[in-house]
This record gives C-alpha cells, structure tokens and sequence, in this order.
C-alpha cells in the first residue's frame, strides 16, 4: 500500500509538471507574438504612414498599393483595428493610418576617412 507521502509528492510533482508547461506554453505564445509585431523582422522594418482616402478608394485597394507583397486581407484586418473602423466603409478625404514594410540596409563604414 503506498503510504500518505508518497502520496503527496506524486501529486506535487503533478502539479509541478503542469505549471512548468503552463509556463513553457506562454513563453512560446508570448514570443510568437513579439515575433509577429510591427518592429523589426529579418532585415524589414515596419513603420507607419498616413493615406488620404481618394474617390473609389476601398480598403482593399489601399493595401494592394501599400503593402503589395503581403496577402490584402491581413492588411485590411489591421487597417481596420489599427483605424477603428467598425467596417470596411471609408469616405473620400479621410487619413487612414497603414503600416508598411520598408527595407533595412545596413550601415556601411566610408572608406578612406582619416583616423
């Protein structure tokens, strides 16, 4: 018969065993989103810039201009959270903030300056 300590410590270690994937599982979730974030990304830099809604704009057209390289429907989608927009209706005139990718170059050392 197993007695009341070893008992306890299968549970502890039970629970121990839990908390550190518990733990483990947030660390990779809260690293994923930092990798998805508007920051800096593999030689990408995103940055913010302002369109004015011109006549026949749609969200759809903004983002294909924009942000040409990325699927127009995650552009859209953070279009509309990053605006506000409870739907996907926007007017002439209005400022519409985008976020856009812009490369990164590093930095280059001029050859030929004096010590």
């Amino acid at each position: 018969m197993k007695s009341k300590a070893q008992d306890f410590m299968n549970t502890v270690s039970a629970v121990g065993l839990l908390i550190v994937l518990a733990v483990s599982a947030v660390a990779i979730a809260g690293q994923a989103i930092v990798t998805k974030s508007p920051a800096f990304l593999g030689g990408e830099e995103y940055a913010y810039t302002e369109v004015v809604v011109q006549p026949g704009d749609t969200l759809w057209s903004i983002a294909k201009a924009q942000v040409p390289s990325e699927d127009p429907r995650d552009v859209v989608g953070a279009m509309r959270d990053l605006n506000q927009l409870d739907s996907a209706e926007i007017f002439p005139g209005q400022v519409l903030t985008v976020v856009v990718k812009q490369s990164v170059r590093p930095l280059q050392l001029a050859e030929g300056l004096p010590d």
